[in-house]
């Protein structure tokens, strides 16, 4: 074989594996969604009943309470190019008694299809939950002991193995809330314009129930005694010996109040 042809076929080859390596880069782009993506880590000091805050624009948020007084915070960024990515920023403030956690966009560049930012956290069981506020995401809150409050605008909430007072509101989403226990917790309330809320008690509760609904049925699995007249979309009741104040507020959506596993 002459130089020349060994040389051109060499050539040819590399031209070859530099098309295959294109074609599978832009293949796995494709199936990222053609977005881009940036991880954020940071651990912070925090008092074992010490406060935390988060306000979030864009993207889920899941919040675990541990036996550590810290909070680690894991976020991984997504957008559809490295500027927007850029733009959304992690803003951390705070350490031993209260940590407060934001995402910042430009402003005037919330519109523009900016970032999603989504948040995990591991939280001292006992912390408070001071203000969790979300735009668009989902909130996922377990094994806080601690107090909640938590609003969301479009969507889902999910809490579980409370034992505090709680706050927690959604407009375009349902609530489904378990209590692990009622036992000196004063006051819990839960309210949703579009969805369903869900609340599950533990065996034998003693709480003084006050539901409401416009568009939507009220039930509960419990043998509640009712305060008043009852009417549909209105109910007020005792459980047991009565104690815990628990409101709900419904508009388009059912209400259910049951049993679950918890405190058994």
């Amino acid at each position: 074989m002459s130089v020349d042809l060994a040389n051109q076929l060499k050539s040819r080859g590399a031209l070859f594996a530099a098309l295959v390596a294109m074609i599978l880069a832009l293949s796995a782009y494709g199936v990222s969604g053609n977005n881009v993506t940036g991880e954020f880590h940071k651990t912070v000091p925090l008092n074992a009943n010490g406060r935390v805050s988060l306000e979030n624009i864009n993207g889920n948020v899941e919040i675990t309470g541990w036996e550590r007084n810290e909070v680690q915070i894991d976020a991984v960024k997504s957008a559809r190019d490295q500027q927007r990515l850029d733009e959304a920023k992690i803003e951390v403030e705070g350490s031993g008694d209260s940590v407060s956690i934001r995402t910042r966009y430009p402003e005037g560049r919330t519109n523009n299809n900016p970032a999603s930012v989504q948040y995990t956290l591991h939280v001292p069981a006992g912390a408070q939950l001071e203000k969790i506020s979300l735009v668009n995401g989902s909130l996922n809150v377990s094994q806080v002991l601690g107090e909640v409050d938590a609003s969301l605008v479009n969507g889902k909430l999910t809490a579980h193995d409370l034992s505090g007072r709680a706050k927690l509101s959604t407009v375009n989403g349902s609530a489904n809330v378990e209590y692990r226990t009622l036992t000196s917790v004063s006051e819990v309330k839960i309210s949703s314009v579009n969805g369903s809320i869900n609340l599950t008690l533990p065996a034998s509760p003693n709480a003084d129930i006050s539901a409401s609904t416009v568009n939507g049925g009220l039930s509960t699995d419990f043998p509640m005694q009712v305060q008043g007249k009852f009417m549909s979309h209105r109910i007020s009741g005792t459980l047991g010996s009565g104690g815990t104040r628990i409101e709900l507020s419904n508009v388009n959506g059912s209400t259910h109040i049951g049993p679950g596993s918890a405190g058994l």
